[in-house]
């Protein structure tokens, strides 16, 4: 009851000085008897009888100024605006951007990964566990291949993250690889964040070397350090593979370097992928900003409706009063 009691408050507190008023008015209005001269009259009744004169004006019985000043005491109350405090509520707000940056050129079709996976079947899987654990980022995606191209807004909704990761497939644009722009890109969806203080962070996954870039993985690079965008780099594939076919780790590390990230080898291991995964989900550990908040409630309608009834029911009994005398 203390507890309830403590989260009552009025908004205008001030309003309570109105209180007394119809008290003073009545002071001030009230008349004084007549000290003239007073005329017996014996016959008085029958005159008021004969000129059907009603009967004087009477004073207000107890029971009317009982229900005239209890419907003067709830208006002030509504009027003095009563409040009530809400039990406080806290808002969880991230302060880390992470974009997901995955290669799915053709060659991720190549089925050598653990258990007979194709490699992108396997970042799918680990990618999966990943946004599953990172229960406060605010995620997005890019995908990559012939061009780059935003596959999933930032935001906190992981399902519908989850469910972009599982529509991807090898192929789907292009065969080639775009290392440059797909980094471009990332730094200019992490640009969309809606918190200027959240650190940013880019994961890029890649089984190839850059063959098909419009704008040079070195200006990616310094586009990225200039945007404060920490970027972790992952080589996932054949590690002794030449040709076309192999991938870049000179260019991954130096992304890394140069941005502050780290880069990670993973071979065509789907296990040791997944530790990768868990490497870099253990060295960024969550950033929240706990924001608290209490609404109040206003009750001035509870009030302003029991003066109401008050006046309505004592209306109607001096009326069927009133009726009865007749």
């Amino acid at each position: 009851m203390s507890e309830l009691l403590s989260r009552l408050s009025f908004a205008w507190p001030w309003v309570w000085l109105l209180l007394p008023l119809p008290f003073i008015t009545g002071l001030f209005t009230r008349k004084t008897p007549d000290a003239g001269v007073l005329v017996r009259v014996p016959f008085l009744p029958q005159l008021v009888a004969e000129l059907q004169l009603s009967d004087p004006p009477r004073a207000p019985r107890r029971w009317q100024a009982a229900g005239f000043w209890l419907a003067w005491l709830l208006a002030v109350c509504a009027l003095a605006r009563p409040e009530y405090l809400l039990p406080p509520q806290q808002i969880i707000k991230p302060l880390r951007n992470v974009v997901l940056v995955l290669d799915v050129s053709g060659s991720m079709d190549t089925r050598d990964a653990t258990g007979g996976q194709t490699r992108l079947q396997a970042v799918q899987h680990t990618v999966r566990e990943f946004i599953n654990r990172r229960k406060t980022d605010r995620m997005g995606l890019v995908i990559f291949a012939n061009q780059a191209w935003p596959f999933a807004a930032l935001s906190e909704d992981k399902q519908a993250l989850l469910e972009r990761v599982t529509q991807l497939s090898a192929g789907m644009a292009g065969q080639q690889t775009a290392v440059g722009d797909a980094l471009a890109v990332a730094v200019k969806l992490l640009d969309t964040g809606v918190d200027a203080r959240a650190s940013r962070m880019a994961i890029l996954l890649t089984d190839g070397n850059d063959t098909a870039s419009r704008l040079a993985p070195d200006m990616a690079v310094q586009l990225a350090v200039s945007h404060h965008v920490e970027v972790h780099t992952i080589a996932f594939g054949d590690a002794q593979a030449t040709g076309p076919d192999r991938v870049d780790t000179a260019l991954l590390q130096t992304i890394a370097q140069q941005t502050g990230g780290q880069f990670w080898q993973a071979g065509s291991s789907a296990s040791s992928l997944a530790q990768v995964w868990q490497a870099i989900d253990a060295m960024t550990p969550a950033r929240v900003e706990t924001l608290g908040y209490a609404w109040r409630r206003a009750l001035f309608p509870w009030p302003l409706g029991g003066a109401l009834v008050v006046l309505l029911l004592f209306s109607l009994a001096g009326v069927a009063m009133a009726g009865r005398r007749l």
